[in-house]
């Protein structure tokens, strides 16, 4: 995707613009919240929220509601590449949305579209947006009676605004500042059409009321795709809808704050891999997204109203135990956090966790940590217990506890230059005048959060029975083998040896592969299904003044395969020379993987065999038969 061909999202019944004539019309989205329109595809509950919050709504905050409701739903119905395209101009769309405004006068303003697209493209990992803004914004749907000039927001004294989605960390600041202080608080949230979801805002919602009577307001608002599915479910603009959410309470109730409730691990979100770059790894509430949405929303109204991130420095264990300190641990199992509550459950159907993605293995760890383990919500895989059968699930606990063990080994003086990259995009953006007093509290924020899932796997660890066999594929086994301390390249071998010594003899039963190429053929079919970024025959890598091109390849990881196939009368000298030379032309840095597939035994001894070869920087043997 480049900015000669971007996404064009006409919103509201817009005419394709001329300039874009010719665009393809796969490269054309419609959008609609009209209820009226058979065209329909997006749900902007505008009218409903303006008759719940019962007051005036300026025609700039109607706009931008509007416009944050278009972005999430194109971000949810444009498609990026697949999660194994590691390339940004893979992964990466731009967008260009053509919307009819109320207030055209400010939305064309110099500077406008500028923020919004700074602040967008951080958040969500895109190319870029770009915004053209007509004239003919109108209501759509039934007219509050109280939407008119004069009628106020009713709000409690002494209120502030603060983000509330129903997980542990929003709960948490709001038992803190109920708890520390006499605000009152003005609570704003995001529907979309995830009944689960829904239910578990309102049933915290009732119980906080009942515990904390007269000190909270709640308004939820309302978006989602309308008789569409989503295509993409990574959902970075989200925070932009939230936020203008909050937003536009805050200035209805003329505060000068709103509070995001993260805790800190959370929002720096340390890359765990090396593919998880750009909009692979969530920016959501990083400190850059909050500061340069709220320089934009200083332009929405002109005035200096601050997106305040109180628990930047607090680990998720640090949430549990805050919780806790207010002696409401009781709430804890009526939170969420988990990102895949879409999905049906298997193991435990009372389950309310999928317990595989990586922010329940946060909070699992989280409340171990913290002692709290038996207040925690259900999980349809108990990672402090069941196996582990998802490879997905398994590559989230291996990253998550490889990224501790890679924080445990830095020390305060060699932190900012190992993690420099990660530094840039958070220092600027914090609260102080000095760098690296900022740093140092980054730094102890990781030590702790390190320390913290030690205890946590030193307690999962008594779980274990020693009497009974280790469970395989178990975080015990992970913790006993030191599974998290391998590189992943080593990882994913193992895997492909795995397949492929079962799968290998069992496709060539009956009939034997007649050449090398029908064997390639057997393995691609193979590997394909194993990872969805291998590319056959590529890249193609640079000897001296020849191409030399493995069999097959896992570009991302810098992994080659070749296949050796013995047979008839095939020497096992002509295999150990052709693997011989094959090491020998390709980059020494490269990890090397030889598949030999010896159905006749020609091999005598292959630990001898092996053992010769693998003595090479990064060279790997498997032996099939």
């Amino acid at each position: 995707m480049s900015k000669d061909n971007p996404h064009i999202i006409l919103c509201g019944g817009i005419s394709l613009p001329r300039k874009f004539k010719g665009a393809p019309s796969s490269h054309i989205l419609r959008l609609t919240y009209d209820a009226s329109s058979s065209d329909q595809n997006v749900s902007i509950e505008l009218p409903h929220f303006i008759k719940n919050v019962n007051c005036h709504f300026p025609n700039r905050i109607k706009d931008l509601l509007e416009i944050a409701g278009y972005v999430y739903a194109a971000d949810r119905l444009v498609k990026r590449g697949t999660t194994s395209s590691l390339e940004y101009h893979n992964w990466s769309r731009f967008f260009h949305f053509v919307i009819n405004v109320r207030d055209y006068a400010f939305w064309n303003k110099k500077g406008v579209h500028e923020s919004l697209d700074a602040a967008l493209t951080f958040v969500s990992g895109d190319i870029g947006f770009q915004f053209t803004f007509l004239k003919g914004g109108k209501d759509v749907g039934q007219t509050n009676l109280f939407d008119r000039e004069g009628y106020e927001l009713e709000k409690k004294p002494n209120s502030i605004v603060a983000l509330f989605s129903g997980g542990l960390d929003s709960l948490a600041g709001i038992f803190e500042v109920l708890e520390t202080s006499d605000r009152n608080l003005i609570l704003v949230s995001h529907r979309s059409n995830n009944s689960a979801i829904t239910q578990i805002q309102e049933g915290i919602f009732r119980k906080l009321n009942n515990d904390y009577p007269g000190r909270l307001q709640y308004f939820p608002f309302y978006c989602s795709l309308h008789g569409e599915r989503a295509v993409e479910e990574t959902q970075r603009t989200r925070i932009f809808l939230y936020t203008s959410i909050a937003h536009s309470l805050s200035a209805l109730a003329s505060d000068d704050k709103i509070l995001v409730f993260e805790n800190g691990i959370t929002s720096i979100n340390f890359y765990k891999r090396q593919d998880l770059i750009n909009s692979r790894s969530s920016r959501t509430t990083h400190p850059k997204t909050l500061k340069l949405l709220e320089g934009f929303y200083n332009k929405v109204d002109n005035k200096d109203r601050k997106i305040v991130h109180p628990f930047l420095y607090n680990t998720k264990t640090d949430i549990f135990q805050k919780i806790k300190s207010y002696g409401k641990s009781e709430y804890i199992n009526s939170t969420i956090s988990c990102t895949k509550t879409f999905q049906k459950f298997q193991n435990r159907t009372n389950a309310s966790h999928c317990g595989g993605c990586s922010q329940c293995i946060d909070r699992r760890f989280a409340a171990f940590a913290s002692c709290l383990e038996e207040y925690d919500a259900i999980y349809d895989i108990d990672i402090s217990n069941d196996e582990i059968n998802s490879e997905e699930s398994r590559t989230h606990l291996y990253d998550y506890i490889n990224l501790v063990s890679r924080l445990n080994e830095l020390s305060e003086i060699n932190f900012p230059f190992e993690t420099l990259d990660i530094l840039t995009d958070i220092v600027p953006f914090l609260e102080g005048n000095i760098n690296t007093e900022k740093i140092s509290k980054i730094y102890k924020l990781t030590q702790r959060h390190t320390n913290q899932v030690l205890t946590a796997l030193q307690r999962i660890r008594l779980l274990s029975n020693p009497l009974k066999p280790k469970k395989k594929n178990s975080l015990h086994s992970y913790i006993d083998d030191r599974v998290y301390l391998r590189p992943s390249v080593n990882l994913l071998i193992d895997r492909i040896v795995q397949k492929l010594t079962t799968a290998i003899p069992e496709a060539c039963n009956h009939a034997k592969p007649g050449h090398e190429n029908s064997l390639n053929d057997i393995i691609n079919a193979l590997l394909l299904a194993e990872r969805e970024d291998y590319e056959r025959e590529f890249p193609a890598l640079r000897f001296s003044i020849a191409r030399v091109i493995p069999d097959h390849s896992f570009a991302g990881i810098d992994l080659l395969i070749e296949a050796k196939y013995l047979r008839g009368k095939t020497a096992k000298s002509a295999i150990t020379d052709g693997i011989a030379a094959d090491i020998t032309k390709y980059p020494i840095d490269k990890h090397k993987l030889f598949v030999i597939y010896d159905p006749e035994r020609k091999i005598p001894n292959d630990d001898n065999f092996r053992r010769d070869f693998e003595q090479k920087p990064n060279c790997y043997i498997s032996i099939i038969r």
